[in-house]
């Protein structure tokens, strides 16, 4: 298994063979999915699912790591309550034989605007949730170069979460960048991500502790 595997819509100059459409109603979020047949694509599993929905609100403070299950051969859902306001969902998909990006549907709940985040680049890079801690080594990242995502445990060792020693959602304060890094190896809390635009990003780094999942925020500047 190829633990660096990573995601993001910038990555590949290619049209995009499948169409996602996104709808939420009362706690319940449905997506639609149709190739450029207009049929259901047949998914891959990747990293024990064949869907890694995410929703981050358009101020970056709502983080929501998801799986959907299918309901019909084109509709996965899953329930996730949310508060009033602008999201953005991205569907972390692999399609068997087609071409596929992934970019941001709008998901607007009630009538809210939630406006764009203005990051800040003067983090803390270590974080504590529910007692455990973990540090993010300070990061010089530069466009169009591998850039490692360095985590130190302070002695604690993660647990595998679907199928990883952890994860890594990285998207832009334009909420329009989405790039999803694993370990770049099976024993590691390293992860390579790559960068195709300067700007301010937030880094949600997911470890599973004592079968718990902690969730810890970043925010880090890359330069041109």
């Amino acid at each position: 298994m190829d633990h660096s595997k990573h995601h993001h819509h910038h990555a590949h100059n290619m049209e995009s063979e499948i169409k996602t459409t996104v709808t939420y109603n009362n706690g319940k979020v449905v997506i639609k999915l149709e190739d450029d047949n207009g049929n259901p694509p047949e998914l891959s599993t990747q990293h024990e699912k064949v869907m890694h929905f995410i929703i981050v609100s358009n101020d970056l403070k709502e983080y929501f790591h998801l799986h959907p299950t299918k309901e019909q051969q084109e509709i996965y859902t899953v329930n996730q309550l949310l508060k009033d306001g602008t999201y953005q969902a991205f569907v972390d998909i692999t399609p068997k034989n087609k071409a596929y990006q992934i970019k941001p549907n709008i998901l607007q709940v009630g009538t809210k605007d939630t406006s764009k985040a203005n990051l800040d680049g003067k983090d803390n890079w270590t974080k504590e949730q529910n007692g455990k801690t973990i540090t993010l080594v300070d990061v010089d990242a530069t466009v169009g170069e591998e850039v490692p995502l360095v985590f130190h445990m302070h002695g604690e060792k993660p647990e595998p979460h679907l199928g990883a020693l952890g994860h890594v959602v990285i998207v832009d304060e334009n909420v329009e960048t989405y790039i999803h890094v694993h370990p770049a190896s099976a024993n590691t809390t390293t992860f390579n991500a790559y960068f195709t635009k300067p700007g301010m990003y937030k880094i949600w780094a997911e470890f599973k502790f004592s079968d718990n999942k902690y969730v810890y925020p970043f925010v880090i500047e890359v330069k041109e």
